[in-house]
């Protein structure tokens, strides 16, 4: 990745780490609900995508468009994975099917096979992000690692922050991290990969540059790496999870220190770019 002159990275489950938050997000989800009674065996349903022991993994997608009219509980959890063999998105890149690569898109999606409402999602969404910024709740965050990318800033044509979450569910996080510095534009509500792939474009037409000048670091490959890796561009996949998606990234780290490690050898590149 000694060509890197752009950056393109995620918020949530990139530059910091939860491996709890899910959980809660499921109990304020369930609560008051018909599904409240059952929380154990859809807490025990999402534990097993987690860790690897359902058929449906991380990395798989499933079809949204399923009808569960008349479906049981049990029918409904009973999620038929769609299995990317090839290693590519261009059949699936349609709003159909869901990627599942995180607990966030876990949670979502099993509200999707409840019947959920959208507005009970959106609240429960809202209460467990205030929770994840608490002492008690606190994110995993890495000093080191927003420092180097401080670093980057002063050394690449452009940083990205782009985040589906919404501004008002994101910014606390933004500041809580001192990340808004850090980066020359960020996009809140990305609507990524849709909105990702209507950006990028612009990104090369504006820097002058060519897809393999661009890095993409996220944690769901689907929505934060896949339109680079599509146009030449280089990826960090960055999951404390194994994620079984056949897709080639660039690079593939766990913790934030591998992530930080990884972007300081970006940075050493970078800085010999500029002395040259």
């Amino acid at each position: 990745m000694d060509n890197i002159k752009v950056i393109i990275c995620d918020l949530d489950g990139t530059l910091y780490q939860d491996r709890q938050y899910y959980k809660r997000f499921i109990s304020h989800l369930l609560k008051e609900s018909v599904f409240e009674e059952f929380e154990a065996l859809i807490q025990a349903k999402a534990d097993a995508i987690i860790e690897g022991k359902d058929k449906f993994l991380l990395g798989h997608l499933y079809d949204r468009t399923m009808d569960l009219t008349g479906k049981t509980l049990e029918e409904r959890l009973d999620i038929e994975p769609i299995v990317n063999i090839d290693g590519h998105f261009e059949n699936y890149l349609d709003r159909k099917y869901g990627f599942i690569g995180d607990g966030w898109s876990i949670v979502f999606m099993l509200a999707s096979q409840l019947g959920i409402a959208k507005e009970v999602v959106d609240r429960a969404f809202a209460k467990v992000r205030e929770e994840m910024l608490m002492p008690e709740y606190a994110i995993e965050v890495n000093e080191q690692l927003v420092q180097v990318l401080g670093e980057l800033a002063k050394y690449t044509e452009g940083m990205y922050m782009m985040t589906n979450t919404a501004r008002p569910e994101a910014i606390d996080f933004t500041k809580y991290i001192n990340l808004e510095d850090k980066f020359n534009i960020i996009h809140y509500g990305a609507d990524k990969p849709f909105g990702l792939m209507e950006h990028l474009p612009g990104i090369l037409k504006n820097h002058h540059i060519e897809g393999s000048e661009i890095l993409a670091i996220g944690d769901h490959g689907y929505n934060d790496l896949y339109p680079v890796k599509a146009i030449g561009g280089h990826t960090i996949l960055t999951s404390p999870y194994d994620i079984h998606d056949h897709v080639d990234w660039s690079v593939r780290v766990h913790t934030l220190e591998q992530l930080r490690e990884q972007l300081e050898e970006v940075l050493v590149y970078c800085k010999k770019r500029e002395s040259a």
